[in-house]
């Protein structure tokens, strides 16, 4: 039962503290950061994929018609996946030139609509994003200026999150500061094994057709890193997005996320290797794949330190770290903001990524969605 206790606490360091700290020690010593040049305007095409988004829709638009970048060099190209409510005609209203509305014949998903809007966009230069995802006016210029190097294939910007009343989100905000300072690492060594799928953007000619299934923000840094190019990570390229107040929509939410991750490394870790990238292949283990069993294994521990816990101080000091742990979650479940919504929140994600793995074991597969209520 020992080996199980040291076992489980072991990996849950390396996971969280040992994998970070030998990205960051890799950084100083071998890292490179990229080259930026923010009068590189390349011909962007903005890209979104919407389903019943009337009540931000318009927001979207506007924020997009602001946007500090020369007008004739970008396009906004919204696709409908079978709005039932008054998203396309909030779309059409807009009459801008600069504003293209395709409409799928029927419901499809969200990776459909985004090949259908590729398939249409005009740009060298794709931006991914959600309708209710607000850029800051220079992040579409901070997000290409890496693309002057020909070596870079994706850059990722950062989403920044607002409670219900639009303040900024600092509790929750804490873990998401310490996934940037992660991805900020990767960027400077292996390249970051997923993209914030609110604001990033990728080489055109690097796109491919994606199966419904698979969700674009994790496999495409998988597909650039492949073909040999890297992808990078712009913190200056900035948006905000309110999160869902409720703990059970934003579980619901991330376990289809989750579903679809699984399914990606699944079958994408294997060529990553064959591909010889090496060390992207072990940031995606430590990175993504060690930490979606973060609940299993807190399990594991959890079960032997209570056998163990008559043997010595040092097992009854972790336990009872490990029960006042879950006792600040179990008080934060229903909170928006507070230092409890945190331990809340890291069971919330992690329950997820088990819980997504079990939907996929057993056949659930998801390619539609709705949009995130507030």
């Amino acid at each position: 039962m020992s080996i199980v206790f040291w076992s489980s606490l072991g990996l849950l360091i390396y996971a969280f503290v040992f994998f970070p700290a030998l990205l960051w020690l890799l950084a100083r010593l071998s890292g490179r950061q990229h080259r930026r040049d923010e009068e590189h305007l390349p011909r962007v095409s903005m890209i979104l994929s919407v389903y019943n988004e009337e009540a931000v829709i318009g927001d979207k638009i506007k924020n997009f018609l602001a946007l500090d970048y020369p007008e004739g060099s970008m396009e906004l190209v919204v696709v409908s996946d079978g709005c039932s409510d008054r998203t396309e005609d909030l779309v059409r209203e807009s009459r801008s030139a600069r504003v293209h509305l395709f409409v799928q014949p029927k419901r499809g998903g969200k990776t459909l609509a985004l090949n259908r809007g590729v398939a249409e966009a005009r740009g060298e230069i794709l931006v991914f994003t959600d309708a209710n995802s607000m850029f800051e006016s220079d992040a579409v210029r901070r997000l290409v200026s890496p693309f002057i190097s020909s070596e870079v294939g994706l850059v990722s910007g950062r989403s920044q999150y607002l409670d219900s009343r639009g303040r900024t989100e600092n509790t929750g905000g804490a873990y998401r500061r310490y996934e940037d300072f992660i991805k900020e690492m990767e960027s400077a060594t292996v390249s970051i094994v997923g993209a914030d799928g609110a604001i990033y953007a990728m080489r055109r000619e690097l796109y491919e057709p994606l199966p419904p299934q698979f969700i674009n923000d994790l496999l495409h840094p998988m597909q650039v890193v492949r073909k040999g190019l890297r992808a990078v990570q712009e913190s200056g390229a900035r948006c905000s997005e309110v999160l869902d107040s409720g703990t059970g929509g934003e579980l619901r939410r991330q376990t289809r996320i989750m579903a679809q991750s699984w399914l990606i490394v699944l079958t994408q870790a294997a060529g990553i290797l064959a591909a010889g990238r090496v060390g992207y292949f072990w940031a995606l283990m430590s990175h993504k794949m060690l930490r979606w069993l973060t609940l299993p294994i807190l399990g594991l521990l959890l079960a032997s330190n209570v056998a163990l816990c008559g043997r010595g101080l040092i097992y009854q000091s972790v336990l009872l770290l490990q029960a006042a742990f879950y006792a600040m979650a179990l008080a934060g479940w229903r909170k928006e903001e507070g230092l409890l919504r945190i331990p809340s929140m890291f069971l919330m994600l992690h329950l997820a990524a088990l819980t997504g793995l079990v939907r996929l074991a057993t056949g659930q597969a998801y390619a539609t969605w709705d949009p995130r209520r507030n």
